[in-house]
Order: C-alpha cells, then structure tokens, then sequence
C-alpha cells in the first residue's frame, strides 16, 4: 500500500500497560477503515500540536475489531499526551500506510527481524497469519536489550498452534555483536527467503548488512526504521 493522507476520526477505547515502559492505546475501529499488517499510522490530537515523532506502526491485525497501537513511553510532548490519553478522548489519522511493501506475500518463506519495540508490525502480521489459517513459513528472530520480550505470550500460543512458525529470542544484554550476528544467521536456513527488519535505525542498518554480506539479494530486504523520541 502507498501512503494515504487522511483525515479519519480515532475513539480511544482504552490505554493499557503491557509491560514497564510500554503501552497500546486501543481505539474504536472506525467504519470503512481497511489497512494491511505492516502498516503505521501518523496521529494527531484534535486540539493540540504537539512537539515529537507521530508516527506509529499498527500492532494490531486487520482481522481483530480495534485498532491498536503499541509503544515505547517516552519524554516529548506527543509521547507524555498518548501516555495521558482517556477512554472517548479524539485522536486522528493524518497519514497511514506502508513505504516499502512491507507486507508478508502470501506462500513464500519470510524472516522476520525485530529490535525491540520493531516487533509492533509483526506481532500484526503473525497474528493475522493466526486468525486466517495461513501456512507461511515464517520465522520471527526477536532480539531485545532483556529477556522483557513483547507480545511474548501470544508468539508463543502462535507456535503451538501454527508449526510453520518459530519464533527466537534473543537477549543482547550480555552478548557481543559477533555473537549475535552467529545466533542470527544460525536462524536463517536460506537466503532465498523475503526478510523483514523491523526497529531502530543502527539495529536496522547493522542486520541489513549482515544478510547483505551473507548473500541476501537487496530486493528481498524490507525495512521500517523507528526513530526514538
């Protein structure tokens, strides 16, 4: 999907804490509102301008009844009002789309790459892959700063019931970058797969190479790079 620019009203229905230091916000569904897993959304409070990055990738899957979104808290001003928000209190969509067809293609083999609050796109993706009964082999390779892993439970629930998908964690607290690279190319069985990376820029850019260097073709590469703020 290319991006849109909207102008689409967001209910908030609840904000919760799914774990220290990160939050969804879930929102009525508006009428008519498609989206593919992937995708992010640009917000806007209804009365307010406020200073830092809007942009956020849609955690939830287009077969579930709300849209959610999932962060990490932080110190700008946009970030502290989301932290704040109530139930029935206005957001909009300005923007919402996909840059770089970052989508699963139905009946291929993926690799997911995810840096800690990267894995908001995938958790989507795999989710959906749940609900619908798709047989994608795909392999989500989670690396985070702690064993503190997002969506944890539910990845887990999704390998029991979808053996077609594996999911590994990894903790870089105590491991260094040569370690790491190992344990991520041991997950990797082909380079002709599609792969995804999905996180922080330097995480984004570091993995991209790491397949590049391992004879991944640029054109299976997608990426989403989340800036902090």
């Amino acid at each position: 999907m290319v991006t849109q620019d909207q102008y689409i009203e967001l209910i908030v229905k609840q904000s919760s804490e799914d774990m220290p230091g990160f939050r969804s916000i879930y929102f009525h569904r508006p009428a008519n509102f498609v989206f593919e897993s992937g995708d992010w959304i640009d917000l806007q409070f209804e009365d307010k301008q406020l200073n830092g990055g809007i942009t956020y990738s849609i955690s939830s899957s287009p077969s579930e009844a709300d849209i959610r979104i999932t962060y990490r808290e932080g110190i700008s001003e946009f970030k502290k009002a989301l932290q704040g928000v109530i139930p029935n209190e206005r957001l909009r969509i300005v923007k919402y789309g996909n840059d770089y067809s970052f989508q699963l293609k139905k009946n291929q083999s993926s690799v997911l790459i995810a840096g800690g609050i990267g894995v908001a796109p995938f958790r989507s993706m795999l989710k959906e892959m749940y609900d619908n009964g798709d047989k994608n082999n795909v392999t989500l390779i989670y690396l985070n700063q702690n064993e503190n892993f997002l969506f944890k439970n539910e990845f887990d629930s999704f390998m029991k019931a979808m053996p077609n998908v594996s999911t590994m964690y990894i903790s870089t607290k105590e491991i260094n970058r040569k370690k790491r690279e190992k344990l991520i190319l041991s997950f990797v069985k082909s380079p002709n797969q599609n792969f995804y990376i999905s996180g922080p820029p330097g995480m984004v850019e570091s993995n991209e190479h790491l397949l590049l260097d391992n004879g991944v073709h640029a054109r299976d590469i997608r990426i989403d790079s989340f800036g902090g703020y």
